[in-house]
């Protein structure tokens, strides 16, 4: 069947995770994929490998850790990344490797002067040296230390980067998905995650260059101990060298992290609630505005600095400050409150009273208060449209006045220059820093987004027809069917629930079409057509379609076989008309003979339904029969997706190399020339904490989970 590419389904970034003796341990880690309008989705894995828990979360039975599934755009289970929790994540993770890093600075420095002291005492008195003294130096439990601490940050760097790259695809274009967003705040977002990346990318360098050092040292510790006095000299200059090395890494990657966590901070602060958001948005205001009060003392003292001079009243420099003190917003200095009073006043009566008149005697002589004295001066000038543009501009001073800074560029440089302040930042860093300022001051993404139609939280309603839509065929038959229910009440059971399935118009009209065609001689009308017809007309078409017998449904499940079981679970999910079946190793309790007919049944009903499957297996021989695409999941990581054909042909990844070759052959001589394929995942990616993996297309549709080096060697031997 050829595909349509309409996807059905987004799985983005699904973690799930179980407690086990109270521990977490997670079963699937931060997959994603998309499945089709109408294709059978293969997901094939040993057991344990998450591939039923995925299946489970689809159909909503599953609880997520993190990430979100939609279903034609719509979110039907999870939540959408949260640029706040992962940016908060992500700082404490930074804050961790700091400390850490910092633990490990006097050890190296201690293991550094230790050495150089034996090294220059080797040097003046040439001996060999006593096992203690080089058990002193070679210690593997020091070492040990110092090497578990930078696999610690090295896994943490590697989290970081993930969290990176996750945000950094979700906000990319989020605009269109998402008006609301606008293009700057997307820009300035991407353009701090991009930064933050390359910077912990940078840090990532030195932890990989300490932690190959460190393993080095490690190994150095036998030669040492069974060296030959003459070549010492040598080894012992070979090790400072590697512990210099070390030092000036480990120096680096404190620099660097430092400047790595002044962007994560911007970061943080850009995605924090607006509730959360004033200590940062009082930083950065510190950082490149001048507090009002402050500013508006220093001019008056400037004020008394030029009269003093004798600097003429009519200079240019001297209008400027007088105009200054005389027109600057401050509490002091223009009264907010009477304002108000009278601008409400004016917009209830549009008439001056003494009230009006009493208040006006208290404003001061600001600019605004004067345009509120030339509009109460001349009562016919009063509109509404006057006082609601004087109310538009009071609230813009008041917000000014609240904030308590100055942002005016000019007045900055002016009191900067009075004060003999020099700012430490370049220019673009104090752009950076206003733009930040300016967006802190406005809701974060995750504000925005959470009442948009893509991210919205559904309603009883909405969870309730996805039930409908979803629906599930469990591996076995059996324990999934209640043998205290007839056939005829297991098929029926969802149609009670959701009764527009067979009380509806549709229903009752499609039915009354059936029959007459059936019954050309006893034709009914639509108001003939009974609920209770309508139901058993559609359960005994389902009972047919599946290969059943209508008086099969008078029957107990416990009367059947496997097969017939199965076929009764068909049966149910179908009646609910889904758009999609998840079915969850449902030959696996068959016998041979009775599963080609259950598989044929899944083909029949794709091509007559436009069912979406998404088939779970261990067998890919069994999945190659029916599926149009499969992915190949290795605990809880899909590792492979590829059109099922293409897989067979040419699997990349070796997980699914070694799956195919344990599928059985039934010509024993080929059996015997058949190689086995051990799949040793510690030997292939042995470097993944130093390289790490990602989702690569290699040809067309086909994608492998490879990090660079793997993608190299496949591609080589693709061209071979």
């Amino acid at each position: 069947m050829s595909i349509n590419k309409d996807v059905l389904l987004n799985i983005r970034d699904l973690v799930i995770e179980f407690r086990v003796k109270g521990k977490k341990f997670r079963a699937v880690k931060e997959t994603s994929f998309d499945i089709y309008n109408g294709e059978i989705f293969g997901l094939v894995g040993e057991s344990g490998s998450g591939k039923t828990t995925i299946g489970r979360a689809i159909v909503g039975v599953q609880p997520l850790k993190d990430g979100a599934i939609y279903m034609n755009d719509n979110i039907v289970a999870g939540r959408p990344t949260s640029l706040y929790t992962l940016n908060k994540e992500i700082s404490k993770k930074l804050d961790n490797m700091s400390y850490k890093m910092n633990v490990t600075t006097r050890e190296i420095q201690a293991r550094i002067d230790g050495l150089k002291t034996l090294y220059e005492n080797f040097l003046k008195n040439p001996r060999v040296l006593t096992q203690e003294e080089l058990e002193k130096f070679t210690r593997s439990s020091k070492l040990k230390f110092l090497k578990d601490i930078v696999l610690e940050n090295l896994k943490y760097i590697n989290t970081i980067i993930k969290n990176e790259d996750r945000m950094i695809k979700f906000v990319d274009n989020l605009h269109s998905y998402v008006p609301e967003v606008s293009k700057e705040l997307e820009k300035s977002v991407l353009i701090k995650l991009k930064e933050t990346k390359e910077s912990i990318l940078s840090i990532k360098e030195n932890a990989d260059e300490i932690y190959l050092k460190i393993k080095e040292i490690s190994e150095y510790r036998e030669t040492i101990n069974n060296i030959d006095p003459e070549k010492l000299d040598s080894v012992m200059t070979n090790l400072l060298n590697m512990w210099k090395v070390i030092t000036e890494n480990h120096r680096e990657f404190l620099s660097k992290l430092s400047w790595a966590k002044s962007l994560q901070f911007q970061l943080h602060a850009l995605s924090s609630p607006l509730s959360r958001r004033q200590k940062y948005i009082n930083y950065y205001n510190n950082l490149v505005y001048v507090n009002r009060n402050e500013f508006f003392e220093e001019c008056k003292n400037q004020f008394e600095i030029m009269k003093s001079k004798g600097v003429s009243s009519s200079s240019d420099e001297y209008k400027k400050l007088e105009y200054f003190i005389r027109d600057f917003w401050s509490r002091k200095n223009l009264n907010v409150v009477a304002s108000k009073e009278i601008l409400k006043s004016l917009s209830e009566n549009e008439i001056v009273d003494s009230k009006i008149e009493s208040l006006v005697s208290k404003l001061k002589n600001t600019d605004f208060e004067n345009s509120i004295r030339d509009l109460i001066s001349d009562e016919s000038n009063i509109t509404n449209a006057k006082i609601a543009e004087l109310k538009k501009e009071l609230k813009y001073i008041t917000k000014i006045i609240e904030n308590n800074i100055v942002k005016d560029r000019e007045l900055i440089e002016n009191f900067n220059s009075w004060k003999g302040i020099e700012i430490p930042y370049s220019q673009e860093e104090i752009d950076s820093f206003v733009e930040l300022a300016e967006f802190l001051e406005l809701p974060s993404i995750d504000e925005i987004i959470k009442d948009s139609y893509l991210f919205k939280v559904q309603s009883k309603e909405q969870k309730r027809s996805n039930r409908k839509n979803i629906q599930m065929i469990f591996q076995d038959p059996g324990s999934s069917l209640n043998d205290r229910m007839a056939i005829e009440e297991i098929i029926a059971e969802g149609m009670e629930n959701f009764p527009d399935l067979y009380k509806g118009q549709e229903a009752k009209e499609l039915y009354v079409t059936e029959y007459n065609q059936a019954n050309p001689n006893e034709k009914i009308t639509f108001d003939e057509a009974t609920p209770a017809a309508v139901k058993k007309h559609i359960i005994l078409k389902l009972v047919n379609s599946v290969g059943l017998l209508p008086e099969h449904l008078s029957r107990y499940p416990h009367e059947f076989s496997g097969g017939q079981r199965q076929r009764v679970g068909i049966a149910r999910s179908l009646a609910m008309r889904p758009k999609l079946i998840v079915a969850d190793e449902p030959i696996s309790a068959l016998d041979v003979s009775i599963r080609a007919q259950v598989l044929n049944l899944f083909k029949k009903f794709q091509e007559e339904l436009g069912l979406t499957y998404v088939f779970v297996a261990h067998d890919l021989s069994v999945v190659r029969h029916i599926a149009d695409r499969i992915a190949v999941i290795y605990h809880g990581q899909i590792i492979e997706i590829a059109p099922a054909e293409e897989l067979f042909k040419n699997p990349l990844h070796p997980y699914t190399r070694a799956l195919l070759s344990a599928i059985p052959i039934p010509e024993p001589e080929l059996a015997k020339e058949t190689k086995l394929v051990v799949y040793n995942p510690e030997e292939e990616h042995k470097d993944y904490i130093f390289d790490l993996p990602y989702f690569k297309e290699i040809t067309k549709d086909h994608f492998v989970w490879a990090n660079k080096r793997e993608i190299k060697e496949i591609k080589k031997l693709i061209k071979k």
